[in-house]
């Protein structure tokens, strides 16, 4: 498993097909529900340079990494369940929503669904949209438009005091941190993190009980993720009211809200220039921001090691071919490895070869526990870090046998999976 990293659109759409790919083999994305969001909402725009919008959706569809990603939880939902005293695991892994409990012949797993951000995805690489994404990707663009930041930044600059204007992005961020901890002023956090967050304010009743039921601690003690949170948008209209951010580009609200996912993942990367001003200040020690160039010049680097790899190395398919940098790399990619995975250019202990009892095993309880899934509604919000008493985890993922220029999978595998689908079609027949 590669180290988790988030990336922001302005990224994904730097690369060709074929260094999505790779980014997708060498690192575990988080998908942010704000790239979903940002990637609809190209549906409302116009044509440009010859190209239809849904072409140009079709296009980021066809780069989204399947292969190791995960769709994170909206942070809107995460910062209202920290606020009600259930505390969001933040140690630099997702946070995964709609998980489903199951328990089948004994056994006990949490099943992921494949997302609906992915079956989006799915559907945006054949040209099929639904009138509903047109719409909301209409009401998206219209949102944007309205967002007035110039009047934000007049009402933020009015009501600050003269002594306490920053003057860099370092000083803003410090100025939101020290709002946000000051002392004998926790209630005064929380309400404010309520109102600045948007939350909903049926809500705050229960809020303010959780709080005082854990003895009105500290905001960051008690809802660290919401702290966060609260941190970004402090120091977003700080900086924007003082002129350190400018209040031209709506969009620059849209980009400084993925700062509210950093807690989830370790690397961050874009090309965008407010993120490589702003996000830098919020990363922990085993955090890492990189720009988005940087990075697409090591992926590209890297499939051309492994596309000039002989024919039958690359028969495998690229899934076992390049699970990681080799182990020479001396570029970004293997830079990044080295920071958060540590050893992994040690010589790997072989794997044993499952016997046919243990794999028909395996299958079997994948099988079980999906049908058991969609039987049941999701219920269980969780980290790929949080302890539970699951004995497995299953996730569902969809990945194409041919990316790019690569076949994914060897034609064994190709040819086990079809003798498999066969079985359950026929399974479920006699059913």
């Amino acid at each position: 498993m590669g180290p988790m990293l988030i990336f922001d659109k302005s990224f994904l759409q730097s690369l060709n097909v074929d260094e999505a790919v790779m980014l997708d083999q060498m690192f575990c994305c988080v998908i942010t529900p704000l790239f979903f969001a940002e990637t609809m909402a190209d549906l409302a725009k116009d044509t440009t340079r010859g190209r239809t919008a849904e072409q140009i959706v079709g296009g980021l569809a066809e780069r989204t990494p399947v292969v190791q990603s995960y769709v994170n939880a909206y942070h809107q939902e995460l910062i209202l369940d920290d606020l009600l005293g259930d505390r969001i695991t933040m140690d630099g892994r997702p946070a995964l929503p709609e998980g489903i409990p199951v328990r089948a012949e004994g056994k006990t797993g949490v099943v992921y669904k494949k997302s609906h951000e992915a079956d989006a995805f799915e559907r945006w690489q054949r040209g099929r949209f639904s009138e509903v994404e047109r719409i909301t990707a209409q009401l998206w663009r219209d949102a944007l438009s309205d967002l007035d930041l110039t009047a934000i930044s007049k009402a933020y600059r009015s009501a600050m005091r003269r002594e306490i204007i920053p003057k860099s992005h370092e000083e803003a961020r410090t100025l939101a941190r020290n709002i946000i901890d000051a002392p004998n002023q926790n209630y005064r956090a929380l309400m404010l993190a309520h109102s600045l967050l948007e939350l909903p304010p049926e809500a705050l009743k229960d809020i303010v009980r959780a709080w005082r039921t854990a003895g009105t601690p500290p905001l960051r003690d008690y809802a660290p993720f919401a702290a966060h949170c609260l941190e970004v948008d402090l120091y977003f209209s700080l900086a924007l009211s003082n002129g350190i951010i400018g209040d031209r580009r709506a969009s620059n609200k849209i980009d400084i809200t993925y700062l509210h996912y950093l807690p989830f993942a370790q690397i961050f990367v874009s090309n965008d220039r407010l993120h490589r001003s702003s996000v830098p200040l919020f990363l922990g020690p085993n955090q890492h921001f990189v720009w988005g160039q940087d990075l697409k010049a090591s992926l590209g680097a890297l499939n051309a090691t492994f596309q000039a790899m002989p024919d039958e190395a690359k028969a495998m398919g690229l899934f076992k071919l390049a699970d990681r940098p080799p182990v020479d790399d001396t570029g970004l990619c293997g830079e990044l490895w080295d920071k958060c995975r540590p050893g992994w250019r040690k010589p790997r202990k072989p794997i044993p070869e499952l016997t046919p009892e243990q794999h028909a095993e395996i299958v079997g309880d994948g099988d079980r526990f999906r049908e058991a899934a969609y039987r049941r509604p999701a219920t269980y919000v969780g980290s790929l870090t949080q302890p539970s008493n699951f004995d497995n985890v299953l996730i569902e993922r969809a990945i194409p046998r041919q990316r790019g220029s690569w076949r994914m999978f060897s034609a064994e595998i190709e040819k086990s999976e079809d003798e498999l689908n066969v079985r359950r079609r026929e399974t479920k027949h006699l059913d």
